[in-house]
């Protein structure tokens, strides 16, 4: 399952953030805005759906006298549905939720303090009710006979009635797969980016004082009180150990590397002392260098990664598995320079990609924003304004939204697109373009190249039919000249023709062909190709002797974004002579872009 969307009211700031949409496909959401905004409350709500109400609750997160609620919704995948097929046994419910696969839940109530159970939200509770009709007292007289009257069970029929139940449901009613669901949705782990750092020295008695040391423990099976009271030979042979398990884990577990060079090595010291609590943990750092350094000496990005990757590990990622989480992080560039926030991002972005954490973070940093591909569908802008409270919304809907007088919240974001910046992503010598996908980016690019065509032409992937029309009101809001170009799928190339007609071009068809071009007969990028080209040079095979086994795009499927990848690098290796029947094809966009945008 992973988080859909989310709608809070009545928390701290928060009067209704409004329904917040997540990616479908991409698994961050920066939440970018203005200190005191309320960004640090959207994350705090978040929390209190997932883990309930903190020791601070009262103090801290109540709003005024009023009643907290979040609401969140799960889309669920075909492991999901099949899950609960297992558990129910009803065909009808499973086919219901191919089609539907979205459920909500809800912890709290506007109108009364009730916190303590999650709870379907109501419109999934009138969805999913149909399927699980309660009987009625006739019926269970009826079934049951007469409640009152005993009767010897009949020893004949356990084994029949037995092997009966062995396929019978585990959930029978409503309220079961409420809970069933709950506990298979994600877990929220709330991080305070940098309150809980290694430290290059600790002693026994501070050691409580510093949850990553508490989390080292845990990771790697140690207790330093114990360990420091031991005779010289073990303490060396503890060390080692931790050495050894600790510098490996740090070096393969995440595989981000924050800093150029070699291997990373933990050097740890356990220094006894007369005084039990005043002995001594040291934390060091090496890249095979022989020159350890302490932590303290380390960049804050390099320690952040290392406390991280400790906190995570602690929280028992290898027995809950790291793709069911959902990480809540306030702030994660907190009094770090720029470089640092960047190796950040970095973490992050590998976090999601390769491990499939979704993970939800505030910044009012430019450099935490992104400006590249699927970056500008991750911004939510938040805001704050006497009159609605905290709002979280799209750059389109903030943009057009008459009352937005905070008007200063989108500088961040204005800063990380680059207006102020020559080498910016929006350089205004550039003739932005939109694709719809990651593999569109990179065969255009490698097309631009092939026929050696105007590199000015950028070639901006929107990473989702949803997140077209946010990407060009991005462009358009700052006076950034941009066209369209899609394939004609019914489900992407054609529904993203159609929000930015709808949505820009006043749902006239004339006005769209002016801003958008569709490809013709193409069902994916990958259709552009003639089908010999496209064994030759994409999938890198033998054309069968009884021709193609079906369109381009059907043959890419699963792999779209590594062929087209592998495609452009062979370009960019001068590896490619496409047939003139492709060229012809291809030419034709670019054509259409030369006319639209008078290029010469």
């Amino acid at each position: 399952m992973r988080l859909k969307s989310f709608r809070i009211k009545n928390f701290k700031s928060i009067i209704d953030t409004g329904k917040c949409h997540l990616s479908d496909t991409d698994n961050i959401l920066v939440l970018a805005g203005q200190n005191e905004a309320g960004k640090s409350a959207i994350i705090e709500a978040l929390d209190f759906f997932g883990n309930g109400v903190s020791n601070d609750f009262e103090r801290l997160h109540r709003r005024q006298n009023e009643h907290p609620k979040v609401v969140c919704e799960f889309s669920l995948d075909d492991q999901d549905i099949e899950n609960v097929f297992i558990e129910t046994k009803d065909e009808k419910l499973k086919k219901y939720l191919q089609k539907n696969p979205v459920v909500g839940f809800v912890r709290g109530d506007a109108e009364e303090d009730n916190f303590e159970e999650v709870y379907f939200s109501e419109d999934t509770t009138e969805a999913l009710a149909k399927f699980f009709p309660e009987q009625s007292p006739e019926k269970k007289e009826s079934e049951g006979g007469d409640p009152n009257q005993s009767e010897e069970p009949n020893t004949e029929n356990t084994k029949e009635e037995n092997e009966s139940t062995d396929d019978s449901p585990s959930i029978t009613t409503l309220d079961a797969l409420e809970e069933f669901l709950f506990n298979e949705s994600r877990d929220f782990v709330f991080y305070d980016a940098f309150s809980d750092l290694l430290p290059g020295v600790v002693t026994i008695e501070k050691i409580k004082e510093y949850p990553a040391v508490l989390d080292f423990e845990k990771v790697f099976n140690t207790n330093f009180t114990d360990a420091v009271q031991k005779e010289e030979r073990a303490i060396s042979r503890e060390e080692q150990r931790l050495h050894r398990e600790a510098s490996d884990n740090l070096n393969t577990y995440w595989k981000q590397k924050l800093e150029e060079g070699g291997r990373y090595n933990f050097n740890i010291k356990i220094v006894p002392q007369v005084v039990l609590n005043q002995s001594k943990i040291e934390f060091k750092i090496d890249r095979d260098d022989g020159d350890p350094l302490y932590m303290e000496q380390k960049s804050k990005g390099f320690r952040w990664f290392s406390s991280f990757n400790l906190k995570l590990r602690a929280l028992g990622v290898e027995e809950v598995k790291i793709k069911n989480l959902i990480i809540l992080i306030d702030e994660p560039g907190q009094g770090l320079h720029e470089k640092a926030q960047k190796d950040v991002k970095l973490v992050l972005g590998e976090l999601a990609q390769e491990k499939g954490v979704q993970i939800i973070y505030t910044t009012h940093y430019p450099s935490l924003i992104g400006t590249e591909g699927k970056e500008f569908a991750r911004i939510r802008i938040v805001s704050n304004t006497k009159d609605i409270g905290t709002k979280v919304e799209t750059v389109a809907q903030f943009a057009s939204r008459a009352d937005q007088g905070a008007k200063d919240s989108l500088s961040p974001l204005i800063t990380a697109m680059g207006i102020h910046s020559i080498g910016s992503l929006l350089d205004s010598k550039r003739l932005n373009v939109v694709v719809e996908g990651i593999s569109d980016h990179y065969y255009l690019i490698a097309f631009r190249k092939l026929l050696s065509k105007d590199e000015r032409l950028y070639f901006l992937p929107a990473c989702g039919v949803n997140n077209v029309p946010n990407l060009v009101s991005v462009l358009l809001g700052w006076g950034f000249n941009c066209k369209a170009v899609f394939d004609d799928d019914a489900k992407s190339g054609r529904a993203a023709y159609n929000l930015l007609k709808k949505e820009f071009y006043e749902d006239n068809n004339d006005l769209a062909h002016q801003h958008i071009h569709k490809i013709k007969d193409c069902n994916g990028i990958e259709d552009i190709f003639g089908p010999k080209d496209f064994y030759k040079f994409v999938l890198n095979e033998t054309f069968p002797k009884g021709g193609a086994k079906g369109k381009n795009s059907r043959l890419a499927e699963n792999r779209k974004e590594l062929l087209a990848r592998l495609f452009l690098e062979r370009v960019e290796n001068n590896g490619v002579e496409l047939s003139q029947t492709s060229i012809n094809k291809i030419d034709e966009v670019f054509k259409w872009l030369y006319e639209k945008f008078n290029i010469a």
